[in-house]
């Protein structure tokens, strides 16, 4: 047997036909064999061993054949840069320089142009001119003398096989004795991913009203992962600073298209103060269009629908005296109006009985969301009066607490929302908010619009209890007699225990003692919840009786006391108001209050 495992062996090796020796030494073990059994095993029984052993070999490299598949193992390895010329911090470069940057691997042209960004900006001409693995960049007119560049090379830039630089690179370089020091430093937070956003820096001895949608930047970087920027080998120089995303890929602020972000200050870095840090950033895209009143209908005799060519802010918009409604014989009296609910762009009034006349709305006030006021010439629209009967029954939207909500606060109150105007008595009457047992809560009414009802109960809440909110659905119509449309009104929600509360407090201190305005706090917890607070000053904060979890606190200073935070605008520039975001996440555990949460608000 062991010389028949000998053969096989052999054999086996053989069917790798790649090496002339192991066949040489393959026949010198058979010599031997046949020697060792002095002719007992016939050369036609070794031959069947060798035959049987040569099958199994081919049947056993077909199916179990290992390693990479024809071409080799995919490439998943990220190029980079592995030369560069001149050398990273080289001084005294001449004007006449050709930047050299040699990668690890051939990369795809076009990605790896639109991911070069150069401080100063050179201008539109730079030529491209690629050799293998070498990119070489000529500035159009040469480079400027005693000037420090940084040329980014960012990670937009691919190989053959799609895959992306790692981390960006930059190679900074002085055509003067010197390499600039100074640097501008922070963080850009906007709605989804931040990372790419660029950061534009404009020198004000240079371009003192630098308008971004005319002029191109002449610093430039990109925003990491986590939306944190720097701006480095800067001029010692004042400077205004925006983060753009510039989705046309134009190189200029595209308004109502491109994201922006606007600084709360010039920068200036001066011999003594060249580094600048704290520099954030809120992106949005910014609305420069006023709204305009688009068009009316009337469904029926007793209602009007406006419809705006955006959503507005809510601000007079439930009041029946902001709009007037005439025809060529009268005036139209208006009963009641009120925002759509679903969609902040319509609003829906309602009327005495019209006639089937041409009539003529004006909205007197309205605001878009970026405090656009609404024109004059764009506030009045015509419709056709209707003749149809309102035959339309109202319908319930939502409440507020949720129904089916828990863990909702004592001090809760109760608000619903309905589909048009009702009547209110009809609603009032048929309310109820009791418990388990049958109590029922005592409480006020009020109505912002005829279709908001808010119950405000004359006590707290039981604790951990189930409440039951019902409308006799027969009994309750809307302004002109239609009821209910729901044919079952019951919802429900059960209150917390207020030994699950805990707060979050600490002290505020402006690093700006000029500064004025109001404080506005947000604390966001990971699951969504959310509480807010002004302080009317630096001091002493307090986010009290909220529920267990991990929060982020917002925070920033209402500087021109409008009640809400301002953005800027990048030209004629207006700063946006100073903000900051707690770096801490705060942990809440219930019946442990977290003290000592301490801000010094950036300056």
């Amino acid at each position: 047997m062991k010389r028949k495992g000998q053969i096989i062996s052999f054999a086996v090796l053989l069917m790798s036909a790649k090496n002339i020796l192991l066949f040489i030494m393959l026949i010198s073990n058979f010599a031997a064999i046949i020697k060792e059994t002095q002719g007992l095993m016939t050369f036609q029984r070794i031959s069947k061993y060798l035959l049987c052993s040569l099958l199994s070999s081919i049947l056993f490299f077909a199916c179990a054949k290992q390693g990479f598949p024809p071409g080799g193992p995919i490439d998943k390895k990220p190029p980079y840069v592995e030369e560069t010329f001149p050398l990273p911090g080289s001084i005294n470069v001449a004007i006449d320089t050709k930047i050299e940057f040699k990668f690890s691997e051939a990369v795809d042209h076009r990605s790896c142009e639109e991911s070069i960004f150069i401080t100063p900006f050179p201008g539109e001409n730079v030529k491209y001119k690629w050799r293998g693995k070498k990119l070489r960049i000529q500035i159009p007119g040469g480079l400027r003398a005693n000037r420090t560049y940084v040329i980014t090379i960012g990670t937009g830039t691919r190989d053959r096989r799609n895959n992306r630089m790692k981390t960006s690179f930059s190679l900074a370089f002085s055509t003067g004795s010197e390499l600039d020091q100074g640097f501008i430093a922070g963080k850009i937070y906007g709605e989804g991913n931040v990372e790419g956003t660029q950061v534009w820096a404009y020198d004000l001895s240079e371009t003192p009203e630098p308008d971004p949608a005319q002029i191109p930047p002449l610093y430039i970087t990109q925003a990491g992962e986590q939306g944190d920027f720097r701006l480095s080998f800067l001029a010692i120089s004042r400077y205004r600073v925006f983060a753009i995303v510039d989705r046309d890929m134009n190189g200029l602020y595209t308004p109502q298209y491109d994201a922006i972000g606007v600084a709360h200050r010039d920068i200036a870095l001066t011999d003594s103060l060249y580094q600048a840090g704290n520099i954030f950033f809120r992106t949005s895209v910014r609305d420069t269009t006023p709204p305009l009143l688009s068009a009316a209908m009337a469904p029926d005799q007793h209602h009007v629908d406006l419809r705006f060519s955006e959503p507005l802010s809510p601000d007079h918009l439930s009041d029946p005296a902001n709009y007037l409604i005439t025809s060529d014989e009268d005036t139209l009296a208006i009963v009641d109006a009120f925002q759509d609910e679903r969609n902040a762009a319509y609003v829906h009034l309602t009327t005495e009985t019209q006639q089937s006349v041409q009539y003529g709305v004006q909205v007197l006030k309205a605001f878009d969301l970026a405090g656009f006021a609404l024109g004059a010439d764009s506030a009045e629209v015509t419709f056709q009066g209707s003749a149809v009967p309102d035959s339309n029954k109202p319908y319930y939207l939502f409440m507020i607490p949720a129904d089916s909500s828990k863990m909702v606060p004592l001090n809760t109150s109760v608000e619903l929302f309905f589909s048009e105007t009702m009547k209110r008595e009809t609603v009032e009457k048929g309310f109820s908010l009791s418990d388990t047992v049958g109590h029922r809560v005592s409480g006020e009414f009020s109505w912002p619009n005829g279709a908001h009802l808010v119950f405000v109960p004359d006590d707290t809440l039981a604790r951990e209890t189930f409440y039951l909110v019902t409308l006799p659905v027969d009994s309750v119509y809307d302004l002109f007699g239609n009821p209910l449309a729901d044919t079952l009104f019951e919802k429900r929600f059960t209150t917390l225990n207020p030994d699950t509360l805990s707060a979050i407090s600490g002290q505020i201190v402006d690093q700006d003692t000029t500064a004025i305005g109001p404080f506005h706090l947000r604390a966001v917890a990971t699951n969504g919840t959310e509480y807010e607070l002004w302080l009317p000053e630096e001091g002493i904060y307090h986010f009290n009786n909220i529920l267990p979890g991990i929060y982020n606190i917002e925070i920033y200073r209402d500087e021109d006391k409008n009640g809400q935070y301002t953005f800027g605008e990048p030209f004629p520039f207006q700063p946006a108001e100073r903000f900051y975001i707690y770096a801490d996440s705060i942990n809440v555990r219930s019946r442990w209050p977290n003290e000592g949460n301490d801000i010094l608000f950036p300056r």
